[in-house]
């Protein structure tokens, strides 16, 4: 009776193969130059929009809505890979600490029309949000290949 399992030479093998498969998808997913820069400024627009009156601020929110899957879809088909998916513990610590920091801009904003500042002041939580976005973004990519290529995907 033959056995469905593959033997130690077949399941190293396969197993040499996934690395190389993980490796070669490592160095596809690059992010390009303008990605963290526009998902940074949506994010940043939504966040200001908090500090606006209603009509504006709903309007902005729907645009930044809209334009998220926009972003990334396109990343997505362009590069045939996923970057907004963490597949290690390096990736999924900085999805959380950039999602936490975007909450705070958010509070923040919400706080500063709560209080009745002027809209001004908004521009500080969306610039937080905003250098976030993009030096977390970079981070997360470069532990994302890390990960991806098998190099660090246990720590």
């Amino acid at each position: 009776m033959e056995s469905d399992q593959p033997s130690p030479s077949e399941a190293r093998a396969i197993l040499d193969g996934l690395t190389a498969d993980g490796a070669s998808l490592a160095t596809r997913v690059v992010t390009p130059w303008w990605y963290h820069l526009t998902l940074g400024l949506v994010v940043a627009t939504i966040v200001m929009s908090q500090t606006l009156p209603a009509p504006l601020s709903i309007g902005l929110v729907v645009a930044g809505i809209v334009s998220l899957p926009v972003i990334t879809t396109t990343y997505t088909r362009r590069y045939g890979v996923s970057a907004s998916s963490p597949v290690g513990p390096r990736t999924r610590r900085l999805l959380v600490t950039t999602l936490i920091v975007l909450a705070a801009g958010m509070v923040a904003a919400l706080a500063i029309r709560a209080t009745e500042q002027s809209a001004w002041w908004g521009l500080l939580p969306a610039g937080v949000v905003l250098f976030a976005t993009i030096v977390l973004g970079r981070r997360y990519d470069a532990a994302l290949r890390l990960e991806l290529a098998g190099g660090g995907a246990k720590t």
